[in-house]
């Protein structure tokens, strides 16, 4: 029998949540069968197998069981994929030891629309708890969806479109979760209903967390160290944090009403969504200006840093099947937001962000023609951004890119499949506040191929050569970003003009094996980029803040990826299996040999799972090595062990699912060298999760 590999058995040591909504029970031959689910982030329907780029999709109880507080969080063990954890909400994917700009994260497969990529402070306005599955595709995806994917893309897909008629007139489902070590509390709801072709969604989520429970001090020893052979002493009354981490809580609240009509050749639908949040910004405080006069001035306060943001969102989604001589279905997709962040200094408003932004694509996917499946399309996606405030170090500025892109796949015969994707991006950046603007096009070429020699072995291999724009921060930034205790300047700001396109030459290579009992993927990389973009530290300082230029340099990224699976029992009421898994990444400087920052360490991991009957139980074990290749001034990171162990059950006459979970049972103190905060905040402590979900 095929079984599923499951994709990373390690998880976060974070608060996680069962997604009942998400959760589809499955019998014990589904449960382990390979992942057959459709890559809806790919022009043409093609399963994880079926595709040459290293692709991951968690769905059903795999990826309710990593559900975490933030999308970063969720993914944070797969392979080659690390987070920025800036607290318990505000955490982004790093995929291959890229973050930021350089990694997409999608809703339906459009972007965001949020501000999440200007600062790792800015919470992911895509939920995931309400997902039906989460879709990652590591390395270059610039070929799929722009300059903005270059290190990769995570796509959240949710039920809100629904797409086929309904198997009944109304079905709903309920979930309830808790957690110990951040205090989080969520409750959700989703339901779907309507008669003939007429259906609706109606969702709605929400969550708080407290300060998070940590095992030892907020600050690293690593940094107690350097501070006191600096001579640092702490000042009257001040005590280093322990064991909790102060305004690290959180109150997110979300949900979205949408229609579809659906027929024999389609539907279309429309869905308008509302998500907000208030939260804390663990790890620094601002503060106030000391009042000066003849008398000694007071010594001043420091002010909490609280974020408040809303976003309102509508996406229309269609497919209509042409099944024409020449056309066989046409897709489109489009989302238009209003996004307003404020970072709030105590009870004054320090800085205000807006973006309003558009995203729209259209794809042709053409008839098939011999051996040859293809299809082609074009996208749009503008962004407005307003920054308003002492701390704006990005100004106003207006991103437009226009891209037509083709996909296509030629079958040689049932052992060789070759794909091949080009894509021509045009960007522009525009303001008055800009004083030169940018205007350039960017060009991508991929070839890939899939082999398979015999039945139990796959091989695939892809090819990509892509250029990447710089972004509006890289060129044009100017003034403290205070969430990372930088002072940042960007290369127009600098009169160095603008920046060269980034040049990236990535090529993976997978071997895929299903023999009996054992199945397992190994996928190496290799990514040479020129001129790529870096934020260097500097001796200089302004307004207190040590000042950080853009730069470019020649980079090199190398790394591996790896999953085991062994069958110990497979029988018609129970399954137990072993599997394992590692993944490294280096990266540095051509020039210089110096290592790139932020690059996560090597990882192992080790589990068990079993199920019998209702009950599955499973217990995981991951090892971080201590990440010592860092960059100039950057601080090393110390190795840790995760472990963590879970208990479920689910009732056999009725929709309802139990279950109980611990991470961090060794109550470590563990830190993500991919967080810019990662010698100020520490993940979790040891944890208990409990949660219920029931459908009908």
């Amino acid at each position: 029998m095929k079984t599923k590999f499951t994709s990373t058995l390690a998880l976060a040591g974070v608060p996680l949540l069962i997604s009942p909504l998400a959760y589809a029970q499955e019998d014990d031959d589904a449960h382990h069968e390979i992942d057959n689910i459709i890559v809806t982030a790919t022009p043409l329907s093609r399963t994880v197998e079926q595709l040459a780029q290293p692709t991951t999709v968690l769905h059903g109880d795999e990826r309710a069981m990593k559900q975490s507080t933030s999308i970063g969080e969720t993914i944070s063990q797969e392979p080659g994929v690390s987070s920025t954890y800036f607290g318990p909400v505000s955490s982004r994917p790093v995929i291959r030891g890229q973050f930021g700009e350089r990694v997409r994260v999608l809703s339906n497969g459009l972007d965001s629309l949020d501000a999440s990529a200007l600062s790792e402070d800015h919470q992911v306005t895509v939920e995931g708890l309400l997902a039906d599955r989460i879709e990652i595709i590591r390395g270059p995806a610039t070929l799929l969806y722009g300059s903005g994917a270059a290190g990769g893309l995570v796509n959240v897909v949710d039920t809100r479109f629904i797409e086929t008629p309904l198997d009944k007139p109304f079905s709903a489902g309920i979930a309830l979760g808790a957690d110990t070590a951040v205090g989080n509390r969520d409750a959700a709801v989703r339901s779907h209903f309507g008669f003939d072709s007429v259906a609706f969604n109606v969702d709605y989520f929400t969550r708080s967390t407290d300060n998070i429970e940590i095992p030892g001090y907020a600050e690293s020893q690593v940094l107690r160290d350097l501070e006191e052979a600096e001579g640092g002493e702490e000042e009257e009354g001040e005590e280093e944090a322990f064991g909790v981490v102060e305004n690290s809580d959180s109150e997110t609240s979300g949900g979205a009403v949408g229609m579809s009509i659906v027929g024999d050749a389609g539907f279309i639908g429309i869905s308008v969504s509302g998500f907000d949040s208030e939260y804390g910004v663990p790890g620094h405080h601002h503060h106030e200006e000391e009042e000066p006069g003849p008398v000694p001035p007071i010594e001043a306060e420091e002010e909490a840093v609280r974020i408040d943001l809303e976003q309102t969102r509508v996406d229309l989604k269609g497919e209509y099947e042409v099944d024409g001589s020449f056309l066989n279905t046409i897709k489109f997709r489009a989302a238009v937001n209003d996004y307003e962040r404020v970072e709030l200094e105590g009870e004054e408003v320090g800085t205000f962000f807006s973006s309003d932004g558009t995203d729209g694509r259209l794809e042709f996917e053409h008839a098939r023609f011999g051996r040859w499946e293809g299809a082609v399309g074009v996208q749009y996606k503008r962004v407005d951004f307003d920054a308003i405030g002492d701390e704006a170090f990005v100004p106003s500025s207006d991103t437009t890119q226009t891209s037509v892109f083709v996909f296509e796949e030629f079958a040689l015969n049932d052992d060789w499949v070759f794909q091949g994707s080009a894509r021509y991006e045009q960007q522009s950046i525009d303001g008055s506040d800009l004083a030169v603007e940018y205007s350039d096009g960017a060009v991508g070429l991929s070839i890939g191929a899939i082999w398979r020699p015999i039945d139990a072995l796959r091989v695939s291999g892809n090819l990509s050569l892509t250029e990447r724009h710089p972004n509006a921060t890289e060129l044009y930034a100017d003034g403290p970003h205070v969430a990372a205790q930088r002072y940042e300047r960007g290369s127009v700001t600098l009169g160095n003009g603008i920046l060269d396109k980034e040049m990236s030459t990535n090529l993976d290579v997978t071997l895929h094996g299903d023999m009996g009992r054992w199945e397992w993927t190994v996928t190496g990389f290799v990514n040479s980029v020129e001129d790529y973009v870096l934020l260097r530290p500097t001796t200089d300082e302004i307004d207190g803040f040590q000042v950080y230029d853009f730069d470019q340099a020649d980079v090199d990224f190398i790394g591996a990826e790896a999953e085991l699976l062994f069958e110990i029992l497979d029988s018609s009421n129970s399954h137990l299996h072993l599997s394992a898994f590692t993944d490294f990444v280096r990266a540095e400087e051509d020039a210089t040999g110096d290592n790139l920052p932020r690059i996560p360490p090597m990882r192992f991991g080790l589990g068990l799972h079993g199920n019998w009957n209702q009950f599955d139980a499973s217990v995981d074990v991951t090892f971080a090595d201590e990440q010592d290749d860092v960059a100039p001034n950057e601080l090393p990171t110390e190795e840790y062990t995760l472990l963590n162990a879970s208990v479920s059950y689910a009732l056999a006459d009725t929709d309802l699912y139990l279950f109980l979970r611990g991470t961090n049972l060794l109550d470590e103190e563990i830190r993500q060298h991919t967080s810019p905060l990662k010698d100020l905040v520490p993940l979790p402590g040891r944890s208990l999760h409990a949660g219920l979900r029931f459908e009908f």
